[in-house]
């Protein structure tokens, strides 16, 4: 149950939500989608190539591919573009193990396996996968994303967090800007009592609450439904006193939109405050609780 302190309404959140939701379009496979349109026609789409034509293909990463192959990375490509992950992996296995190592097309079709495999369960084969390409290509943004994500699904705790501080530095870094622009990326899938929760990590926490982390609510038949988020709000901190280097008082809160009319701002409830340093996983653990409908402990 909800503390008594909830249904406490508050101003909008438009700007932040509109990040968040910006943000799960974006990280859908981190623009996969969005390469492999760039990569190529559909099959039945190619025309015939004359002399000149057939040197350019040498730059072409399909041009090698032959009609099985190419065949296999159309059914890939719109498995991938229809959000069909376990297809998306048993295709993508049969044309990775045809494809050179080391080339271009093989690391991305190696990243979009492994991102299938952590979707769909196979933590331990994403981590075969992503692993040694993200070791091998450290300044990757996507690679070091997937693989961190591997490791929170995997409980490697130690692991998750520097690599969570890696792809945190490769962001204050970049020079890119989609990868610039982006203000979350996705580090856990949790199940709830009823349906599930996505775990987002902000590169910083995000204005104008401070939010820390944030959760996704999904329904057992994969509908959206509400948010929670784990704000620190400069003005609570007026009210208390850390006892440690770093402390804070942190709210969490749920977000959901307006039944009586969508265009109408999200209401706001408060299930209550945490006091302490950031710790993903007490953080994470406290939100979960919120989700199912349990009492939060006291400070």
């Amino acid at each position: 149950m909800l503390r008594a302190r909830t249904l406490l309404w508050h101003p909008p959140r438009c700007s932040l939500k509109w990040r968040i939701m910006r943000t799960i379009r974006k990280i859908v496979f981190f623009g996969a989608c969005g390469l492999i349109a760039a990569l190529c026609l559909p099959a039945q789409q190619q025309p015939a190539r004359n002399d000149a034509e057939n040197v350019r293909a040498n730059n072409d990463p399909l041009a090698d591919l032959g009609p099985e192959n190419r065949a296999l990375f159309d059914a890939v490509r719109d498995a991938a573009q229809q959000g069909r992950d376990a297809d998306v992996l048993a295709d993508g296995r049969k044309l990775l193990s045809a494809l050179k190592p080391d080339s271009p097309l093989a690391s991305f079709v190696t990243q979009l396996i492994a991102g299938a495999a952590i979707e769909t369960g196979e933590t331990s084969y994403a981590l075969t996968l992503i692993k040694p390409f993200a070791e091998a290509h450290a300044k990757d943004w996507r690679a070091a994303a997937l693989l961190a994500r591997a490791y929170a699904e995997s409980g490697e705790k130690t692991l998750r967090d520097q690599q969570i501080a890696h792809l945190l530095d490769l962001h204050k870094q970049t020079s890119g800007p989609d990868f610039a622009k982006l203000h979350t990326f996705p580090i856990q899938k949790v199940k709830l009592h009823s349906g599930y929760a996505v775990f987002l990590y902000p590169f910083e926490p995000l204005k104008p609450y401070n939010t820390y982390l944030a959760a996704l609510i999904y329904t057992s038949d994969d509908k959206a439904d509400y948010r929670i988020e784990l704000g620190s709000e400069d003005a609570d901190q007026a009210f208390f006193k850390p006892k440690k280097p770093g402390e804070r008082r942190f709210s969490i809160d749920s977000y959901r939109k307006n039944e009586t009319n969508e265009k109408w701002p999200e209401s706001q409830a408060l299930y209550g405050f945490v006091d302490g340093v950031f710790d993903y996983d007490r953080m994470r653990d406290l939100m979960v609780k919120a989700a199912n409908g349990e009492e939060l402990p006291h400070n």
